[in-house]
């Protein structure tokens, strides 16, 4: 009779669970506070896009001068990237707050035991590499990004499906 008990009682969250919650909850609660942050400052003016130009393109040619290409070409990519980022600037907040609400309630579910949030948070994890296409073109996203940014998605769902045992709802 009382492993008949034990059975029905609840587990409790794995610690490691909760951990991965927690950090997702912060990195979705401060990109939504940064999308309204960039939403009340609104659009850079061509005054400070042309700064940032400036920039990049010194960095640019320093490390042409010394010969390292493929950084020059990452640079002259950040460009036309922060370009087209910020023409398309109000559907980029707009999808990236579509994205990160899905990430954050995919882990509002797992936090609550719920299986369905694990699969939510495989779909917020591809939408976050892919984002980025929704403002700017394939040709001018530097490959280095969207590298980091799947073997970061990848790692944080390796590390949920840990977890798998315990979200049973």
């Amino acid at each position: 009779m009382t492993d008949q008990l034990d059975l029905d009682q609840p587990q409790p969250r794995p610690g490691f669970l909760t951990t991965l919650c927690v950090l997702t909850f912060i990195w979705t609660g401060l990109s939504i506070l940064g999308s309204f942050f960039s939403l009340a400052w609104g659009k850079q003016s061509a005054e400070q896009m042309m700064a940032s130009k400036v920039e990049l393109t010194k960095q640019m040619s320093e490390m042409k001068r010394l010969g390292m290409d493929g950084f020059a070409d990452f640079f002259e990519k950040l460009i036309l990237m922060g370009e087209e980022s910020n023409n398309n600037f109000y559907i980029g907040i707009f999808v990236s707050l579509v994205v990160v609400g899905i990430g954050l309630f995919a882990a509002l579910k797992m936090w609550n035991g719920f299986k369905i949030g694990f699969h939510l948070y495989i779909v917020y994890s591809l939408l976050s590499v892919v984002a980025i296409y929704s403002t700017v073109s394939p040709s001018n996203v530097p490959s280095f990004i969207i590298i980091v940014s799947l073997i970061l998605s990848g790692l944080f769902v390796f590390l949920y499906s840990r977890n798998l045992h315990w979200l049973n709802k």
